[in-house]
């Protein structure tokens, strides 16, 4: 009876926590070049775009994956304003600098709960776009809640973990 009661609340409170992956399964050549921009954001959390897409960058660069940075620390709200043509400029500056992907990406969470323990809770897309063709080849979304002692950037960085594509040789 005891052993179930704990069986009980173990899995209770592995709910609580877990993250949401929608995840195609695609490999990308490791080789090619790709250029990685800043995540548009759809938050209340200033910058919280350019901090998703910076950690995104970091995991990438972890992989041995050559990135051309476009990541900007501008005022994110010009942005909002007209999406698509951000993503046609970005799309312009990754070609001008030879990349064959851009990686771009939409943060719709980047918080801390309210509450005694503060949890963090990060939601985000990935996106990588084959630039010759103009289609997406990669479509991915994390969620993620943690418990009170971490970090939204570690959250961050363990949702990247989780949605970034294998790459080849």
């Amino acid at each position: 009876m005891i052993k179930r009661i704990i069986l009980f609340f173990t899995f209770i409170f592995s709910i609580g926590c877990s993250s949401i992956i929608n995840k195609s399964e695609t490999t990308l050549p490791k080789n090619e070049k790709y250029a990685i921009s800043s995540f548009w954001n759809y938050t209340d959390t200033t910058m919280a775009g350019l901090r998703a897409s910076s950690i995104v960058e970091g995991v990438l660069s972890q992989q041995g994956i050559k990135l051309y940075s476009l990541i900007e620390t501008d005022n994110e709200s010009e942005n909002i304003k007209n999406r698509e043509n951000f993503i046609s400029k970005e799309k312009t500056k990754a070609k001008n600098l030879g990349a064959s992907y851009l990686i771009t990406g939409d943060v719709q969470e980047w918080r801390y709960k309210t509450g005694i323990d503060g949890e963090p809770v990060v939601s985000y897309t990935l996106k990588i776009i084959d630039l010759k063709t103009n289609q997406t080849v990669f479509n991915a979304v994390g969620a993620k809640s943690g418990w009170g002692h971490k970090s939204i950037g570690v959250i961050a960085q363990e949702i990247a973990v989780s949605i970034i594509p294998k790459f080849v040789q």
